[in-house]
């Protein structure tokens, strides 16, 4: 087996539910993992649009969990040591996408850790967070998703 990611909200090339966009409750969607590599300590959620757009970033998710719930809070710090980054969108936490565009596709990007990350800033964007994780990569795993 490898290190996979999924979503009760959809299936991997499947369609994003429009409660989860920004004109519907705007909740981020649930997913799991399993198969993570050995000496994983965490890890991270990196969501971006085809459009490049960031609309998720979540990082220190702990080794124990095999799931995050959907609805998080739109606040950087939430339970269990986890966090959220700051979206190209709204702001931080998760920002669904704003409008349906023909073709448009979101990636879940998934990332264990052989680390707790220990950043300091308030405003973390995933290109801090990409930078961060630089050289604690064990694996990645992604799903997609369309919203057109």
């Amino acid at each position: 087996m490898s290190f996979k990611v999924c979503s009760s909200a959809f299936k991997d090339g499947g369609y994003l539910p429009g409660w989860y966009s920004s004109s519907g409750l705007n909740a981020s969607p649930p997913f799991g993992w399993a198969e993570e590599p050995e000496g994983t300590e965490s890890l991270s959620m990196i969501c971006s649009s085809s459009q490049g757009k960031v609309l998720w970033v979540l990082w220190n998710i702990p080794n124990t969990r095999k799931t995050v719930y959907g609805r998080l809070p739109e606040k950087r710090d939430l339970s269990e040591g986890m966090c959220q980054g700051v979206n190209d969108i709204l702001g931080t936490g998760w920002t669904g996408p704003v409008e349906k565009l023909p073709g448009l596709s979101l990636t879940f990007t998934l990332y264990a850790l052989d680390t707790v990350l220990r950043i300091q800033e308030t405003e973390v964007t995933a290109v801090l967070l990409e930078s961060a994780m630089k050289g604690h990569i064990l694996g990645v795993a992604t799903i997609s998703c369309i919203y057109s």
